[in-house]
């Protein structure tokens, strides 16, 4: 698998937006009516972290969380479509590119040349992981 930036980009963006989407919704008066939105933000944004670490990583499993990534992104597009605020239009968009990038994935095929760069691919990770928590 090659790894693209972009790809990763638009994975920890989606999650990025929907964590601070379901942050501003928790803040709202009629937060009951929004619990829904709210947990499918969440989901979404723990889906796409997920499938971002995987996919940096070179995990053999990123497929597989990219298949349920795609359907939880879905659920949580059309659920900020129904309430067609502005703000929820663009986490909506912002979910249907994420979507874009696991069907990708999905797409990729893993190479026999490929496993040799595995290694280096987790040594990235690792450095990219140790910038972000230090």
């Amino acid at each position: 698998m090659i790894w693209k930036k972009n790809i990763y980009d638009t994975l920890v963006g989606c999650a990025t937006a929907c964590d601070e989407y379901a942050t501003e919704l928790s803040r709202q008066q009629d937060i009951e009516e929004l619990y829904r939105c709210i947990f499918l933000s969440l989901d979404c944004s723990d889906l796409c972290r997920q499938v971002a670490v995987l996919y940096v990583r070179g995990s053999e499993n990123t497929r597989l969380l990219a298949r349920t990534c795609i359907e939880v992104c879905e659920k949580c597009a059309e659920e900020c479509e129904r309430m067609s605020a502005e703000r929820a239009c663009q986490i909506a968009t912002t979910c249907r590119q994420c979507i874009r990038v696991c069907m990708t994935i999905l797409e990729m095929t893993l190479r026999p040349e490929d496993e040799s760069e595995m290694s280096r691919t987790l040594f990235v990770a690792l450095g990219r992981q140790e910038m972000l928590y230090n």
